[in-house]
């Protein structure tokens, strides 16, 4: 399990590493290593940009759905919405004549 480096560890690290190097290697290595994580730094940002790449690729069809869908989602509210703004007098078909000479049914309750 990986803890934090204290000061105290690092201190540690240096000491060693300038014991085995000795102080003419140590700018030597000191530079070496930045190289290398240049590189590191180099090789992640690259990754990161085709991981970025790809996605956008794969994500553009979804998006363009959901581009089609929204439109469709706002085309049928705003119909609804016009739908129901329509008053009842403006939209409710007027009641056939009634024939006076003809007697309405009585309601002889539930068939058997």
């Amino acid at each position: 399990m990986m803890g934090s480096v204290g000061f105290g560890e690092i201190l540690v690290i240096c000491l060693v590493v300038l014991i085995v190097f000795g102080p003419n290697r140590l700018p030597e290595l000191a530079r070496k290593i930045g190289d290398l994580l240049a590189k590191a730094r180099s090789a992640t940002r690259e990754f990161v940009d085709a991981i970025d790449g790809e996605y956008r690729e794969g994500a553009a069809p979804l998006r363009n759905l959901k581009e089609e869908y929204d439109a469709a989602r706002r085309e049928i509210s705003d119909s609804v919405a016009r739908l129901t703004d329509i008053s009842p007098s403006d939209s409710a078909p007027a009641e056939p004549p009634r024939d006076e000479g003809k007697d309405e049914p009585e309601d002889e309750g539930p068939s058997p």
